[in-house]
């Protein structure tokens, strides 16, 4: 996935410390990313330290393109609208299998309080949805 993208959408989903409560699968059976486990350090994370997650799951197919779409706002302000080259930062391709990636970033000691709302889509190189999470979070 692209770095950047994942970077943005995991930090903001992840400044709770009940990831479960925060995000829902919207995509279908038919995406060919199936995320099984998601973890975080430090938990719960820590405005102004550095926030670690990693992701892991399973692709079902060998993606060599496609994009990453993100949506994020706070309260009815766009903070982020972007969509990227799903290779831009990931060596393609990625081959079907089991699959990791982990990123640390640090949480802005200066990122303001409210409510955080957010959109991600990914799509392989023939358009096809291949994974969907919304996400709502309180700083």
């Amino acid at each position: 996935m692209s770095r950047v993208i994942f970077a943005s959408f995991l930090i903001l989903l992840l400044v709770v410390p009940s990831f479960a409560d925060i995000w829902t699968n919207c995509g279908t059976a038919a995406d060919d990313l199936k995320i099984s486990n998601v973890a975080i350090t430090p938990d719960p994370p820590v405005k102004g330290q550095n926030l670690s997650v990693e992701l892991d799951g399973t692709l079902s197919t060998t993606i060599t393109g496609g994009n990453l779409a993100i949506s994020i706002k706070y309260g009815f302000i766009t903070v982020i609208d972007k969509t990227v080259p799903f290779c831009s930062e990931e060596k393609c391709p990625v081959s079907a299998g089991p699959y990791t990636q982990k990123i640390t970033e640090m949480l802005p000691s200066d990122a303001p309080s409210g409510k955080y709302t957010g959109k991600l889509t990914g799509t392989d190189q023939s358009g096809k949805e291949i994974a969907c999470a919304t996400f709502t979070v309180s700083l």
